[in-house]
């Protein structure tokens, strides 16, 4: 997108000063943020979004002031996510049932966007965009390192102090959290690395180090155990000979190499790999993963019943409880597909809107490269060159297969990698120098959005990644408590001043307002104090989570105790019953109800039959166990 003006002007000794050092700041601060994001977990912890947030909304800033200093053509492809971002906007004010996740949601499609469009219009010389990939490709390897420790040294190991969780046993996540989100930095990366790597005109030492780098991420790939990685990594270079072939026996031919290439590696890897192994017999046998599919069918019932527009932003882990199976006790975030979460959350015109924008890049990206391989750019200069661009679009590709099966577009680090490569695949590699004259209305608008961007920052971004990061750890460490590890009196009064603080900091997190309530009516078993007083409490700060999202059943679970406190079970009856409404297959649920009618008069028998639902939901539950005997000791004669 151009607009009107006088044409190319030389631009002042000292502002061309300014504007370059302020693209090589924004340079490395794009690759700071990277670094940072990815090497905590892959950002998905609050407490990295705390300053990953506040890096996206400072480099979105000095990008506004250099365009304002430096005017360039703003590329069109930048509004492609724009209407999605709309519609999201909308409902995280009008439709989400929890304000607090719709805005973390929304909040990483923004930074998402931010990204795309300073890797589109900034950081464009040769030397910036080799800082920017050196850094990436520097990632990854360390990615690799880490899954070789993980498997062969330490497979408890995680970054930041962390043990890995033993449903990943033999699998290896790097610096991520999850084997499959590491997966995903890597087939970003592998198709680049083999597109260099047989390009007849790159220069030997940059084939061969393209084939190492290849060969690494391929190592790290397989020991990820990403069964949708390694598939989806599959398919996109499936489609290499298809897309690139002169002719259609050059495609035929390159097609049946790659398949056997890839049938040998899988077959290498079955016999020599007992790992690898275990992840393929299930597919071999037909005993195909059993939670997905749940997973998949709950999003599907859930968009049902708001077919157009979703069921809000963020929603998909707030309403599964209503449609939960009887057998299934996970609590997932997502559905495992980021194509179907979207149009949980976002109904049909969401996900056209998005996938739309997507498909539009990929759509783009092909022209692209297609367009500078007729023009014959010189293949020594790779990043002017069509396969810098084609292996840019087979990773994304990979990327966009693997999102049908995962949630790469809900991990920070993952989010910023793919519109960092989007932004690259679409930019102009040569771009017009000098000044470029621009109304005055363009410049103003661009820096009133960064002012904007910044105040979204500071008022709402900042206290709700702080508020979570006091929350989460806090209210894992009380859910613990139930497994032995640590004692009430150690993790309650603490966290009890952790929740307090979240509030105070983000009254509008509903779950710290019922993390409040939950450990105000704990705190009573470690002071003995007045209980009527302590329930009175809890009352409030459940009702204000209710106020925030009316459709969690725990919140209601948590109003029902603190009523029990106070000796109105009536009205701690009617909050048990709109929980168990909310979630009628919790185990957990149907426990807190069975012990609210234990001490109730002349209520022991549905008592029973509560204990016993919640049993037959969960039939490990040492607390229902127990909660059972002690009613059938007091109904035995004595």
């Amino acid at each position: 997108m151009t607009h009107p003006g006088s044409g190319p002007v030389a631009p002042t000794p000292w502002l061309g000063r300014v504007t370059a050092a302020g693209e090589w700041l924004l340079t490395f601060g794009l690759a700071a943020l990277l670094a940072w994001t990815t090497l905590g977990l892959g950002g998905y912890l609050a407490e990295t979004m705390i300053v990953s947030s506040w890096g996206v909304w400072s480099l979105a800033g000095l990008a506004a002031v250099l365009f304002a200093l430096r005017p360039r053509p703003l590329r069109w492809a930048v509004l492609l996510p724009v209407p999605f971002l709309l519609l999201a906007l909308g409902s995280v004010l009008w439709i989400a049932p929890a304000g607090w996740l719709a805005w973390r949601e929304w909040l990483l499609w923004l930074q998402m966007w931010l990204v795309f469009a300073i890797a589109l219009h900034f950081c464009g010389t040769r030397a910036q965009t080799w800082t920017i990939l050196g850094t990436v490709l520097g990632l990854a390897l360390a990615g690799v390192a880490m899954a070789a420790y993980q498997r062969w040294v330490d497979p408890q190991w995680m970054m930041l102090g962390r043990t890995q969780a033993e449903q990943f046993a033999g699998r290896s996540a790097g610096m991520f959290g999850i084997p499959n989100s590491l997966a995903g930095l890597f087939e970003l990366l592998i198709p680049l690395g083999l597109v260099w790597a047989v390009a007849g005109s790159v220069p030997s030492t940059v084939k061969v180090l393209s084939g190492w780098l290849a060969a690494m991420f391929v190592v790290g790939l397989v020991l990820t155990g990403s069964r949708g990685g390694w598939l989806a990594t599959a398919g996109a270079l499936a489609v290499w000979p298809l897309a690139a072939g002169k002719n259609w026996r050059r495609s035929l031919v390159g097609l049946v190499a790659v398949a056997v290439a890839v049938a040998a590696g899988f077959t290498a890897l079955y016999f020599f790999s007992p790992a690898a192994r275990g992840r393929m017999d299930p597919f071999l046998t037909g005993e195909f993963e059993q939670s997905r599919p749940i997973l998949w069918r709950v999003g599907w019932q859930i968009w049902e019943r708001a077919p157009w527009f979703g069921s809000g932003a963020g929603s998909y882990n707030v309403v599964f409880d209503q449609h939960r199976p009887s057998h299934f006790r996970p609590e997932p975030d997502w559905t495992h597909n980021d194509y179907l979460n979207t149009l949980s959350d976002y109904g049909a015109v969401g996900l056209v809107l998005w996938a739309g924008a997507g498909g539009a890049m990929l759509l783009l990206g092909w022209r692209q490269w297609r367009r500078l391989r007729r023009e014959l750019r010189n293949d020594r200069d790779l990043l002017q060159s069509w396969r810098w661009k084609f292996g840019l679009w087979l990773g994304l590709l990979a990327f966009a297969l693997h999102l049908a099966v995962d949630f790469h577009t809900k991990i920070p680090a993952l989010a910023y990698l793919g519109s960092l490569l989007a932004g690259w695949m679409l930019r102009e590699e040569a771009p017009a120098h000098g000044h470029h004259s621009v109304a005055a209305g363009w410049r103003g608008a661009v820096l009133l959005a960064a002012v904007a961007t910044l105040g979204l920052g500071w008022l709402r971004a900042d206290p709700l990644y702080r508020a979570e990061g006091l929350r989460r750890d806090w209210r894992w460490k009380i859910d613990k408590l139930a497994q032995g590890e640590g004692t009430i009196d150690q993790i309650v009064p603490p966290a009890l001043v952790k929740f307090q603080q979240a509030v105070a900091i983000d009254p509008r997190n509903g779950q710290a307002w019922g993390d409040l309530a939950y450990a105000t009516a704990l705190s009573w078993h470690v002071t003995q104090g007045n209980v009527l007083a302590i329930g009175r409490r809890a009352e409030g700060a459940a009702r204000t989570a209710i106020t925030q999202c009316a459709v969690m059943a725990e919140f209601w679970v948590h109003l029902g105790v603190a009523l029990d406190m106070q000796a109105r079970h009536g009205e701690a009856e009617e909050a048990f019953r709109r929980a168990l409404l909310l979630a009628p297959h919790s185990a957990e649920w149907h426990y807190y109800y069975a012990h609210h009618l234990s001490v109730l008069p002349g209520r022991r028998t549905e008592a029973l039959r509560a204990v016993a639902t919640c049993l037959t939901l969960d039939p490990g539950n040492a607390q229902a166990e127990a909660l059972r005997g002690r009613l059938a000791d007091d109904r035995s004669p004595k």
